[in-house]
């Protein structure tokens, strides 16, 4: 509907409100008399008489009066309704995520405090989650399949991407339970690993981010041999339990329950980290986005500086 006949509809109903044209001109700042020549406008324009002047500036309202204000009052409240909702959403307080992640960030917890307190805050915000591997996650990112998302700090974001870290586990060990190694207690120092075999993730997936098998062959001083790869630790970790290998994994996803799996530390002073990133694009336009973006980062880890790219 135009602003003009919003205007004369908020005139009609502040007169019916009022009943008296200078009580209904001083509540809307305008004279009497444009009061009265936007109501006769009013009219002219619905070709219906809207109202019967009675003494003293009192209008009575004829039956088609009674039935527009009805209407009128429900134009305007969802005017006033459709107003407020652009303006939420300008303001990022209302729409729609798509968040990526990754199943260890949801085995530490992280990603159930952070969206649980965003949810709180904006309730209007509807949250969709998406479970990716870490390289399908940036790629869904870039192609605009999912705003944002939850995953390892790659060693260089692509360009058109940004991410700051938001959480870090260290790095243990995930071995079949007949493994000689799983029944010794305590900690497993690199040294006794130079004879296992070892379940990694993909080629592609290690060379985008931190290898941490190769990382316990240095402190070790052997050379890994890698028998099987994955593209998620899900399988990785369903490997290690049909007996091909160990797995170097990050330690919250101890709390992944694979039968015949056991999970021990590392016994070094140098044991290799696991660093999350919240990853999202650097040019970002949405509003719900950028609200999100700007919740997340209240929680980056301080000691690493946001990274950029593009």
């Amino acid at each position: 509907m135009a602003n003009t006949e919003l205007r004369l509809f908020r005139y009609f109903v502040a007169l019916c409100e009022e009943q008296n044209f200078s009580r209904a001109a001083e509540r809307l700042a305008i004279t009497p008399p444009t009061l009265t020549h936007q109501i006769q406008k009013l009219e002219k324009g619905l070709n219906v008489r809207l109202l019967i002047r009675r003494t003293r500036m009192k209008i009575q309202l004829t039956e088609a009066g009674a039935r527009f204000l009805e209407s009128a009052r429900d134009v305007l409240q969802r005017a006033d309704e459709a107003e407020k909702t652009a303006r939420k959403a300008a303001r990022g307080e209302i729409g729609r995520l798509e968040i990526g992640y990754m199943i260890s960030t949801a085995y530490s917890g992280l990603l159930q405090r952070l969206i649980g307190n965003f949810q709180k805050t904006y309730p209007a915000i509807d949250i969709t989650l998406r479970q990716f591997s870490t390289v399908n996650l940036i790629a869904a990112i870039l192609s605009n399949e999912v705003d944002a998302g939850f995953a390892r700090v790659p060693n260089q974001y692509p360009s058109g991407l940004s991410g700051f870290p938001i959480y870090r586990a260290q790095v243990i060990l995930a071995l079949p339970s007949n493994n000689p190694l799983a029944r010794k207690r305590g900690p497993i120092h690199p040294t006794a690993l130079s004879d296992e075999t070892f379940v990694s993730t993909s080629i592609g997936y290690d060379f985008a981010f931190k290898r941490h098998v190769e990382s316990l062959a240095a402190l070790g001083g052997f050379t890994p041999k890698i028998v099987k790869r994955a593209e998620d630790l899900t399988t990785v970790l369903t490997y290690v339990s049909a007996g091909y290998g160990i797995a170097a994994i990050s330690q919250e996803m101890a709390k992944c329950d694979v039968p015949n799996v056991i999970y021990k530390k590392i016994d070094s002073s140098a044991v290799p980290e696991v660093v999350y990133s919240f990853i999202y694009r650097t040019h970002e336009t949405s509003p719900a986005s950028k609200v999100f973006i700007g919740t997340v980062r209240a929680h980056a880890l301080k000691s690493e500086p946001a990274k950029r790219n593009g």
